[in-house]
């Protein structure tokens, strides 16, 4: 019976251990409950205290919530995709920051989304490095709580209604108050709705159906813009890996790269439709924007695609020192271009009117600025590598991608000089044969019009338009053919275009049709020298060109290659499209000087000159110029945070919207 009664004492004993014993098992990602989750038992009460009081001011401060989780382990997983699963499981917002700590495993993640406005990224990366971790290592896990939210809780603004009272007391002003807080509330709702708009999966028609047309218009022009940008920017990276790599190794991201530019071409056609002057439904609109914006998502889905390959193809921390030395080579050599380029200007300028040259005039200027960039990143990178730190490749590739792609546009911005000086050559060289081309023209009109006033020719009346423009347009060519040859070439063209149209309509003989074709390639040379021009000057000041100049561009191109596929069946039809394409050129040219004046004014009023306003005007560094001052109205200005761009998608489609990062203690 004493066995019995053993046993039973003894198995009672084993389940109570069992009931009561602390439990080591891995936490996974689940629903938070509260603002502080203590799961690993590493609070007492008066750090507890500490973090619900630093964390209530800074929700009281800047109405962020900071949610504070402490457990064993991460089941596994890194602890970056721990908080975010724990964060989606939440439902946590735009303004709801993470610190999750994992106490047996030493490791721990710190998410910031990037709508909290009181801190960058840079500063985010420093409070984890400087407090953060360092209270973790000492093990004063409070400690390491109440520093991330006074790190986000920084100076507030401070308010100031005295102005607002004043102006009660004064008719007029009151009444300028309420139009300037009415405006205020509609772009602040406006800037929300694109917020929530970009966060809908932009490739699912079906989502896009609940945004609202103001949202859906917004988002379209953002969207083109953004991915423009990354096709642009990825198009440079790849010319630059193919020259190292060769073609075949890089056959799979230049695939990416021509999808891309395919899908995004759709998307700029069907915008074009939209800013034309035929009037749509609300129903067709939204069916348009719609198409808008899931060819955009689609081309920037296709870059994204490869980015991770690409990036491991050119593993710019293991070759540094061979790039830093090819990198300081080029800026030698692009240095003894500058006073050349600068010598060719001024001969230009002394030989031809200004016109000539607006889409080069500044390029020099804009170049040296490139350069001045580049040799500041070879600087920090040379000192990054020379002191290697763990953590720290990240800024080494950001400083040589930067130094990289600087360099490549302004020899891009040189080489422009140099191909518009041979164009005006071309054209000099060129005016003679075409003038004497209008004026036989003009005189196999005048035999036309007059045989066909007995046959009663139809179109004369046009005919006879036709012959008068390009006799004006001979006039203006002998008066200011010397001070802009190009504009000169491009009118007598695009006059010789119309005449040589009507007279193979009136007559239809093959001696005309010759000169048709003649005319033909005369036109498709000043498309495609204008729309190769305007391209160039996008391309250089990417960062500043909001979506109209860019639409225009892409509508000038699929003209010109309208032009390119009728030259050999329909001769006249190309060359109506090849006069568009000049036409709309123009048109993108006007908007991106517009785009570009306004970027400056904004930017230097704001932050004032440096080289960081040429370089986010290349679109090298990445950062909203524009605030909302781009037409359409979107943008957020500027936060003082800034990344070089590379290959790959738009830069929201690959960071998921946060700041900070995570990490070992």
């Amino acid at each position: 019976m004493s066995t019995v009664r053993s046993v039973a004492v003894f198995m009672a004993m084993l389940i109570s251990a069992l009931v009561v014993a602390p439990s080591a098992a891995a936490q996974p990602p689940s629903r938070l409950s509260t603002y502080i989750t203590d799961d690993a038992g590493a609070l007492n009460g008066s750090g507890r205290a500490a973090i619900e009081s630093a964390t209530g001011k800074l929700y009281s401060d800047r109405r962020v919530q900071l949610w504070v989780v402490f457990v064993d382990d991460f089941s596994g997983q890194p602890a970056v995709s721990w908080a975010q699963s724990t964060r989606a499981a939440s439902d946590l917002g735009d303004f709801d920051a993470v610190l999750a700590v994992a106490t047996v495993d030493h490791s721990y993640a710190f998410l910031v989304p990037n709508r909290v406005k009181t801190i960058n990224a840079g500063q985010v990366d420093d409070l984890r490095r400087n407090q953060i971790e360092p209270a973790l290592r000492r093990g004063d896990w409070s400690g390491a709580a109440v520093a991330a939210a006074n790190g986000l809780d920084r100076g507030k603004e401070p308010t100031n209604a005295a102005p607002l009272l004043i102006g009660l007391g004064v008719i007029v002003v009151a009444v300028v108050a309420l139009y300037v807080v009415m405006r205020y509330r509609h772009r602040r709702r406006r800037a929300a709705e694109l917020a929530a708009a970009k966060r809908v999966d932009a490739t699912n028609p079906d989502a896009l159906a609940e945004l609202s047309l103001g949202a859906l218009d917004d988002l379209s022009r953002w969207k083109v813009v953004d991915v423009d940008n990354a096709v642009r920017t990825s198009a440079n990276e790849l010319a630059l890996t193919i020259e190292e790599f060769g073609e075949q190794r890089t056959q799979p991201f230049s695939s990416a790269v021509d999808n891309a530019k395919a899908a995004l071409a759709q998307a700029f056609n069907v915008r074009q439709q939209l800013d034309d002057a035929i009037p749509e439904t609300r129903e067709q609109r939204r069916e348009l924007l719609t198409e808008v914006i899931v060819a955009a998502a689609r081309a920037d889905t296709e870059l994204e695609s490869q980015r991770e390959a690409f990036e491991e193809m050119r593993d710019l921390v293991v070759n540094a020192p061979m790039r830093l030395d090819a990198l300081t080579q080029q800026i030698v050599d692009l240095t003894a271009r500058i006073d050349p380029a600068e010598q060719r200007m001024s001969e230009l300028h002394n030989e031809f009117d200004s016109a000539a040259l607006n889409s080069v005039t500044t390029n020099v200027t804009t170049a040296k600025d490139r350069r001045s960039f580049a040799d500041q990143n070879l600087s920090r990178a040379r000192d990054v590598a020379a002191k290697p730190v763990s953590g720290e490749q990240s800024a080494l590739v950001d400083a040589l991608r930067a130094a990289e792609s600087a360099l490549g546009q302004a020899r891009s911005l040189l080489d422009a000089v140099d191909s518009a000086a041979n164009d005006i050559r071309h054209a000099v060289a060129t005016l003679p044969s075409l003038t004497a081309d209008l004026h036989a023209g003009i005189g196999h009109a005048d035999a036309t019009l007059q045989d066909g006033q007995k046959t009663k020719t139809p179109h004369l009346r046009d005919l006879a338009s036709a012959r008068d423009a390009a006799g004006r347009a001979l006039d203006t060519a002998r008066t200011s053919g010397s001070a802009d040859p190009l504009g000169s070439f491009t009118a007598l063209t695009r006059a010789n275009a119309e005449l040589n149209r009507l007279l193979a309509t009136v007559s239809e003989e093959q001696a005309t049709a010759e000169r048709l074709n003649r005319t033909l390639e005369q036109a498709l040379f000043t498309a495609q020298s204008r729309v190769h021009a305007v391209s160039e000057y996008i391309d250089n000041r990417r960062g500043s060109i909001g979506p109209e100049a860019r639409t225009r561009l892409a509508e000038a191109n699929r003209q010109l290659d309208a032009a390119q596929d009728k030259r050999s069946s329909a001769v006249s039809e190309a060359i109506t499209y090849a006069n568009n394409a000049v036409k709309l050129a123009a048109q993108a040219q006007s908007l991106a000087d517009d785009d570009v004046q306004s970027a400056q004014r904004a930017y230097t009023g704001r932050y004032g000159g440096g080289n960081n306003m040429g370089a986010m005007m290349g679109g090298i560094i990445i950062g909203d110029m524009l605030g909302g001052g781009m037409r359409g109205g979107f943008g957020g200005g500027f936060d003082g945070g800034w990344g070089p761009t590379s290959f790959g998608g738009s830069p929201d489609s690959s960071d998921g919207g946060f700041m900070g990062g995570g990490g070992r203690f």
